[in-house]
């Protein structure tokens, strides 16, 4: 399975200058690879996207990573990572 990391992810961990934190999202992604079905399912307005959420809190800020799973193409996409704050409006917007 091909894996695909959209702009805003690159811009996003490019940003983090924690490095604690950068391995704690390269460890969540790479578990998401191993196991794609590790995220909660997302309801409306992201369910016919199919969009999956893996959560996660580091000094008490709550991060999520969004992804899915395209099934024709064999890949998987990491649509946004970021933190809870305003999470859900910038991929609304994406979409």
């Amino acid at each position: 399975m091909q894996v695909v990391f959209h702009r805003k992810v690159q811009r996003f961990v490019v940003s983090v200058k924690d490095s604690a934190l950068r391995e704690i999202i390269q460890a969540r992604v790479d578990a998401i690879i191993q196991d794609p079905s590790t995220g909660k399912l997302l309801e409306h307005p992201f369910k016919k996207y199919h969009i999956q959420v893996v959560r996660f809190t580091y000094k008490e800020n709550r991060y999520r990573i969004a992804y899915t799973v395209v099934s024709k193409k064999k890949e998987m996409v990491f649509l946004l990572i970021d933190k809870r704050k305003d999470f859900y409006e910038k991929l609304q917007r994406m979409l």
